[in-house]
């Protein structure tokens, strides 16, 4: 295969067999022929394709010649003999000749040719394309295979266009059930590669015929790489996010490349409204191939700043394989257009590009579908704590109106307490003081013994109204009190009054734990059931003997009882009446500290409270 550049781009068939142009033919060295970059139309040129075909059977054979792409100006095939003569001349056909009118109605462009039994042929394919790159795909099939190797192209495609779409729909419905944006750029990539292939590969071309013709020349043959390059570029700001990071500049940089893609897409149309002349058209392709490649760079920085930096590691090197084998291909045509390597097969056929956008798309889904996982377990764990801390605060809450409604319970048993004794104490001295001081205006004091003794009963009841208020202070002067020191405390209070009462002998006996502690609440209980059970002793029980018994365990609680080797007495039904007036308060106070209060008249009677 051999090729001659048309520099004067009227050279006809008869020009290029002459043998002065014959010999100007140059081997094709590319394993597919390209011949670069055209910038505009008026540095487009011709170029004549050539190569023999050899057909050494003694039956005639029909073949085809098929340009795999859609965005030529002009083809035409002649096919010569030996001898010069010409076999058959193709008609014209191009981009702009409708599928249905051309040789054989197909998205590509087929040419098909006769080789004569034992002969050689020349075929000549003129080739014209104003702009973009002189790749020519050209593949040799037998004209039998046509048809097998169509079903089996639209199946292929077919199958890559379902798929891309099918995971376009699912992200759609993730994206309408999370509203995160990174499944809106993720839809964006995807229809950018549909619009990719359904363009590149000629589908538009087939199927939508007028459609192309809506930006002006061949521009909407660009218009889709563009946006799949800047759709890659928004799917990458948020998969990669730099934002709030100390790179956020790259942030900037990828907002002004984005911009540069809406400068792109006036390029594309502007011309439609206002004719370039050669300059501003050179310009303008010159500005827009800058412009079209320029998201690959940044995207290239977003993966080595998020890598290198420790940004999103395991989410930068994902999606470098995603897209490494797609841009591979990319860049591998880019310099191949150049001429920098061959042109591979794999770098002309847009299979290979649907094959590695399948792998990107496989990639990325399974990427993020895992990272689906990961947020909704965040989210998850998000709530359970956000659930969490309510139990929290709601417990807190409790607990603060459990203490308040404690505080509001101990206010009024304080209450209660200076009022039944502090306060009947100094209630009787106030009403005996009323009575002595109307005596003393009624009559002159004559008796002066008595008004002496009742003075002194005032004084005793004075002095008693002291020491329950300072018992009661004492009990709710400090938070909390070991079981020794509430035994030293009962000890004082049992030397200081209840010795005092001739013929009785009190014991205090603390057993269990001893330096477990008591709250005030519990001590004040305790020490006033005492003190009751202890005045009822020397009041009514004739008792010599009385034992005072605190037995606190750390598991089991507490245990008080109070014994005497008095007469005793006895309840009827084991029921406390409002006439023991003492034992109720008792009873009471054992209730308040969650315990049970019980009476038992044997041998003596004993006072006995568990807590």
């Amino acid at each position: 295969m051999a090729y001659f550049l048309d520099s004067l781009r009227i050279r006809s068939l008869d020009d290029v067999m002459h043998p002065a142009i014959s010999s100007a033919f140059r081997p094709v060295d590319s394993p597919v022929p390209n011949f670069g970059y055209i910038s505009g139309i008026q540095a487009s040129r011709p170029i004549w394709l050539r190569y023999r075909l050899h057909n050494p059977t003694t039956k005639p054979q029909k073949w085809l010649t098929e340009i795999d792409f859609w965005s030529f100006d002009q083809l035409q095939l002649f096919v010569v003999d030996d001898q010069q003569r010409i076999l058959s001349i193709s008609p014209v056909i191009g981009w702009k000749t409708p599928a249905n009118q051309r040789i054989k109605n197909h998205r590509h462009y087929w040419f098909p040719l006769t080789i004569p039994a034992g002969q050689n042929v020349t075929a000549y394919l003129r080739i014209y394309k104003q702009r973009g790159a002189q790749l020519i795909p050209i593949n040799f099939i037998p004209e039998s295979s046509y048809e097998s190797e169509v079903q089996k192209g639209y199946l292929f495609w077919g199958g890559v266009l379902f798929t891309l779409t099918f995971v376009a729909i699912m992200s759609l419905i993730f994206f309408l059930t999370t509203f995160a944006p990174i499944y809106s750029r993720y839809i964006f990539c995807l229809l950018g590669l549909v619009g990719f292939f359904v363009i590149n590969d000629g589908f538009l071309n087939q199927f939508a015929f007028d459609e192309q013709f809506l930006l002006p020349r061949q521009n909407v043959y660009f218009l889709f790489p563009l946006i799949l390059f800047y759709s890659q570029l928004t799917f990458v700001r948020t998969f990669l996010p730099l934002r709030h990071t100390p790179s956020h500049r790259w942030h900037t940089v990828g907002t002004v490349v984005l911009w540069c893609c809406v400068v792109g897409l006036i390029a594309l149309t502007i011309e439609r409204f206002v004719p370039f002349t050669p300059l501003v058209e050179l310009v303008a392709v010159r500005l827009f191939t800058i412009i079209y490649w320029i998201p690959m760079p940044i995207i290239v920085a977003y993966i080595i700043i998020s890598i290198v930096r420790r940004y999103h590691v395991r989410e930068a090197w994902l999606y470098l394989i995603a897209v490494l084998p797609y841009y591979t291909l990319n860049l591998g045509q880019v310099f191949s257009n150049f001429g920098l390597i061959p042109t591979y097969e794999a770098v002309a056929n847009f299979a290979y590009y649907a094959l590695a956008g399948l792998f990107e798309v496989f990639v990325l889904t399974i990427g993020l579908a895992y990272r689906y996982k990961v947020e909704r377990d965040k989210t998850e764990q998000l709530i359970k704590e956000h659930t969490a801390q309510q139990q929290r605060t709601y417990e807190a809450e409790v607990q603060t109106l459990a203490l308040k409604n404690n505080l509001l319970v101990e206010k009024e048993r304080i209450a209660r307490d200076l009022h039944d004794n502090v306060g009947a104490h100094l209630a009787f001295v106030v009403t005996n003081l009323t009575h002595i001081s109307d005596q003393a205006e009624r009559q002159p004091v004559k008796d002066g013994k008595k008004w002496a003794n009742q003075l002194r009963t005032i004084v005793l009841h004075t002095r008693e109204a002291v020491k329950l208020l300072r018992e009661t202070i004492w009990a709710i002067h400090q938070e909390s009190f070991t079981v020794e020191e509430f035994g030293e405390r009962l000890n004082q209070y049992i030397n200081r009054y209840v010795h005092e009462t001739d013929g009785l002998s009190v014991d205090v006996q603390l057993t269990g734990s001893t330096t477990k502690r008591l709250t005030s609440s519990q001590v004040l209980n305790l020490f006033r059931i005492v003190q009751e059970a202890l005045n009822n002793v020397v009041k009514h029980a004739r008792a010599t003997e009385a034992i005072v018994q605190l037995n606190v365990q750390e598991t089991k609680g507490i245990n008080l009882s109070i014994h005497d080797n008095g007469q005793g007495f006895k309840l009827p039904d084991a029921t406390i009446s409002e006439q023991h007036y003492g034992l109720q308060n008792m009873q009471k106070r054992a209730q308040e500290l969650g315990g049970t209060f019980r009476v038992i008249a044997d041998k003596g009677t004993t006072i006995e409270v568990n807590v």
